[in-house]
């Protein structure tokens, strides 16, 4: 990969959770948007104390109280009035500051001019002591190859079919579109750090077919560097237009060599298992047999 190419900061699915939340304030929704938070960078704007010294900016409301004000993307700051230095800070950091009683904020404003979420002071105290009362200090350190398993799983059974069940046929539509470019750049947003992230687009081979109006299906290869049991070679996205129903299935390897598993995630987020996958020149066909057969019942 390109030692120049960078790797933007764009927290799509959780900008969607707000949205949601903002139209449905339940506590599951919140626990999802507080979910998706947690392993978070968010963009915060900041004034030079000095050249090293960057202070985070605060908003102050109409009743005089003033919460740090941070961002999801770039896209979500406005042009005007520009600020000095831009931080990237780890959620967890952002609620270590409002949490300090010096600063005597009332809480944190996410993206204040659009979807302005507001977590008052005693929310993100709460999730500061239990950041603090977690294992951190017994954090476990990955090897490279256990990083990258770490990383690739990430992708393969939680990110894409997550985005898959939540986005529905816009997502089935920009993967048959862009193709090879929208599948690396997920897999990189995964890895988050530019210079861990191993693959670029060519290491990625997506086709996309429509087998009849109410089935297309995608087939996605995956890069075999890196490539290790429990992980995944193959995966196949299917889509019924008519019915908008989506499935995902994975074909995994395992330490045999001439074994491979077929299996499922449901909108759930639940792993089901279809058992050996075939051999590849039957795999389309297998897939397009679960595709078609018995209806789960689950939609995007």
């Amino acid at each position: 990969m390109d030692g120049k190419t960078t790797i933007e900061i764009t927290n799509d699915r959780l900008e969607q959770a707000i949205k949601e939340y903002a139209a449905e304030r339940t506590k599951e929704k919140l626990s999802e948007v507080l979910n998706l938070l947690r392993p978070t960078k968010l963009f915060v704007p900041a004034m030079l104390k000095a050249p090293d010294q960057p202070i985070p900016c605060f908003l102050k409301n109409n009743d005089g109280q003033q919460f740090l004000a941070v961002y999801t993307s770039k896209a979500q700051i406005p042009e005007e009035p520009k600020s000095q230095a831009l931080l990237s800070m780890p959620f967890p950091a952002c609620n270590s500051l409002v949490a300090k009683q010096e600063a005597n904020l009332s809480g944190m404003v996410i993206n204040p001019f659009s979807d302005n979420l507001i977590l008052k002071t005693e929310l993100v105290k709460k999730l500061h002591e239990a950041d603090q009362k977690a294992p951190q200090m017994k954090q476990i350190k990955l090897t490279p190859e256990q990083f990258h398993v770490f990383a690739r799983k990430q992708a393969e059974f939680n990110v894409i079919p997550r985005r898959l069940f939540a986005e529905g046929e816009s997502f089935v539509q920009s993967l048959c579109d862009e193709r090879e470019g929208f599948v690396n750049q997920i897999f990189a947003d995964t890895y988050k750090e530019a210079k861990l992230y191993p693959f670029s687009e060519s290491d990625y081979s997506v086709m996309a077919l429509d087998i009849a109006e109410d089935l297309t299906l995608v087939r996605i290869d995956l890069p075999e560097q890196k490539l290790a049991p429990t992980l995944c070679c193959r995966l196949y996205v299917t889509f019924n237009p008519l019915t908008k129903t989506a499935r995902y299935f994975t074909i995994e390897i395992t330490k045999e060599k001439d074994v491979r598993l077929l299996g499922e995630i449901l909108p759930d987020g639940r792993h089901t298992d279809h058992g050996n996958a075939p051999v590849e020149s039957a795999e389309l066909q297998q897939i397009i047999d679960l595709a078609r057969g018995e209806d789960t019942g689950l939609t995007s």
